[in-house]
């Protein structure tokens, strides 16, 4: 898959991870790639912090950087409340996303990289 593609934000869901953790599940049509599955859509799931609550995240974790991220792309996101209230913001929408590293490196294990918006199309 190429680094770089150009897709509509069909929905962005709270879910339930990994040991008790919560994601956001954000769902895009692609426009420009295909996507090989039952969905035909690309996928990604931004997890939130253990110790992040969705007025109140850690600096740093990964997502306040996709927020950051986000907040570039649409200003309205800086001005809402809750997590879930600036990522809805997406829904709709149709952005040029980007693979991004948005984690830390740890214990010798490279940091994910996310399906990011980087403009709003």
């Amino acid at each position: 898959m190429s680094s770089e593609f150009i897709g509509t934000v069909e929905s962005v869901e709270l879910e339930q991870g990994i040991e008790d953790r919560k994601q956001y599940h954000v769902v895009i049509d692609p426009e420009d790639i295909t996507v090989k599955g039952a969905t035909g859509r690309m996928h990604e799931w931004i997890p939130m912090s253990p110790k992040a609550k969705e007025d109140a995240l850690p600096q740093g974790c990964v997502m306040d950087r996709y927020l950051l991220q986000l907040e570039i792309v649409i200003k309205e996101a800086k001005k809402k409340a809750t997590v879930k209230e600036a990522l809805q913001l997406m829904v709709g929408k149709k952005f040029k996303f980007s693979k991004i590293k948005l984690g830390k490196d740890f214990s010798g294990h490279p940091a994910k990289e996310y399906i990011v918006p980087v403009q709003l199309l």
